[in-house]
């Protein structure tokens, strides 16, 4: 829509932006009324997220609109490939969805978010640039959706049926109907998807192929492409990615209301860090907005029965404490003979005496002898480890490029995992694989990775823990993740020894801890 400078304003002695329109856009009357209501529009928004619209500015057939100098780069050029470590998702994240909420909350709609279009400055502020200039496209002559359009990866909007950049458009958009706020937010998902992966959302060889996967397509899982992103921030992007506007979230407060304990659990430091993983990783049990997928049959049996041991075992405790308070209370009475299978030990005061209402005059050897042995048997107490709980592993030994399909992988705990101030599964115990997608599969160009699963991991006492290798299974069920190839030794290994994985608890386990 036009070209922006960087100018300076010389009776204020700063630096602005400055957009200048074609001057065939300008000379048309509607479209100059079009673009001062818009910029009016914009600049009364006065969010600090939001780029400062100073001023409007007519020279013969041409305008300027006069915007504020951000200092910084766009998410366009910040993004790596891989995606950003998770916090600093978070954070621009929620910053971008407090711009969007103020700026529906005023009656606009941005209609064109894609990483081109947000500025970062050196200090993580985030600044959505171009509110408002892409309704001065609507009603232009040849145009029956009030739209417009712009080309695939192309950082200028253009002239068309449908408006907003391709990648990040929604369905509705891209079909030319009836556009909402509701379409900024499943644009602001496929910003958040590029931003934790490094991807787009909806890719395609050309506009029309890219159109036809915002249309029809399914988001590739983002566990699939970075797992250590929090299931919770997984499910906002896929709510935001719905193709029915009906399903997504509803408004942008919504989302920010979604955001907002991720965020604070990462402002606060409560999730945890790890020293060599790209970004912090939350467990799946954390709650949020979004509830996570409920849990399988057999998880639900082994929670409700560790339940049941405790409250049994408290049960079992506290009767018996009472039975011993009252028996130590109770005056002496006539003492009933025991039961024929319980033992007992004479005395020179009689057999057959309750030990526990023996007068404080017998003698200690007599007293003794009366009780039953005593015995060393340690106490153990139940621990549930929730689900998706993760555990840091090492590669105990080489893959080579030849592992088929069923071989066994062998990994090492790295760190203790505590609950409390009891260790469930040491550092160093074994955790059990196996591999899935082979080097067949790689000759046949299906996949082209080596891939593994998860199977077990030796808790304390040698209990054993079933684990995955994924936050959350896929849709079949199954759990697989590529084997990690930066530390290869030589071209035979598909994975060298000592690289490092995460794995997370498959369901809750319950491990009987000594105490």
């Amino acid at each position: 829509m036009g070209e922006v400078y960087k100018a300076r304003d010389s009776r204020l002695n700063r630096f602005v932006a400055m957009k200048v329109l074609p001057a065939g856009m300008s000379a048309d009357l509607e479209h100059r009324r079009r673009f001062a209501h818009e910029a009016q529009a914009a600049s009364a928004l006065n969010h600090p997220n939001i780029v400062t619209i100073y001023d409007i500015v007519t020279d013969g057939d041409t305008q300027y609109m006069v915007m504020e100098y951000v200092a910084g780069k766009t998410l366009l050029e910040l993004v790596p490939k891989g995606g950003l470590p998770v916090p600093q998702a978070i954070q621009y994240a929620a910053q971008m969805a407090d711009a969007l909420g103020a700026a529906h909350t005023a009656g606009i709609i941005h209609r064109d978010l894609k990483p081109a279009n947000v500025m970062v400055t050196s200090s993580g502020l985030v600044k959505v640039l171009d509110f408002g200039l892409a309704k001065l496209m609507e009603g232009v002559p040849g145009d029956h959706t009030g739209t417009t359009a712009t080309a695939i990866g192309a950082p200028l909007t253009v002239e068309g049926t449908v408006m907003g950049t391709v990648n990040y458009m929604s369905p509705e958009q891209a079909e030319g109907q009836r556009v909402t706020a509701r379409s900024d937010i499943f644009s602001f998902g496929a910003v958040l998807y590029e931003m934790l992966t490094g991807r787009c959302a909806f890719r395609g060889t050309s506009p029309i192929s890219t159109l036809s996967a915002v249309l029809r397509d399914d988001i590739q899982p983002i566990g699939e492409l970075t797992p250590e992103v929090p299931f919770e921030l997984e499910r906002i992007v896929e709510m935001c990615l719905k193709k029915d506007p009906d399903q997504r979230f509803q408004s942008m407060r919504e989302v920010q209301a979604a955001l907002a304990p991720l965020k604070r659990q990462y402002d606060s430091g409560a999730l945890y860090d790890m020293p060599t993983m790209k970004t912090p990783v939350t467990p799946r049990t954390v709650r949020g907005i979004v509830p996570p997928p409920p849990a399988s049959p057999r998880a639900s049996k082994v929670l409700i029965a560790g339940v049941v041991f405790v409250l049994a075992a408290l049960a079992a405790g506290i009767g018996g404490y009472w039975w011993i308070a009252r028996q130590g209370s109770a005056p002496p009475a006539a003492q009933t003979p025991p039961r024929a299978s319980i033992a007992t030990t004479p005395s020179p005061e009689g057999a057959n005496r309750n030990p526990l209402s023996e007068p404080a005059s017998v003698a200690p050897a007599t007293a003794a002898a009366t009780k039953p042995p005593a015995t060393n048997a340690p106490v153990t107490t139940p621990v549930v480890l929730g689900d998706a709980l993760p555990i840091r592993l090492t590669l105990a030994e080489d893959i080579p490029n030849d592992a088929a399909e069923g071989d066994p992988v062998r990994f090492r705990v790295a760190h203790d995992v505590r609950v409390g101030d009891a260790v469930v599964i040491p550092k160093g115990a074994e955790a059990i694989g196996a591999i899935v997608d082979g080097a067949k599969k790689k000759i046949l160009g299906i996949g082209g990775k080596v891939t593994f699963r998860l199977e077990r991991v030796d808790a304390v006492g040698g209990q054993k823990v079933t684990i995955r290798a994924t936050q959350a299974p896929r849709r079949d069920g199954s759990s697989k993740r590529p084997v990690n190839t930066s530390a290869r030794r030589s071209k035979d290994v598909a994975a060298a020894a000592g690289g490092e994985y995460l794995g997370y608890i498959d369901g809750a386990n319950t491990v009987m801890v000594k105490r």
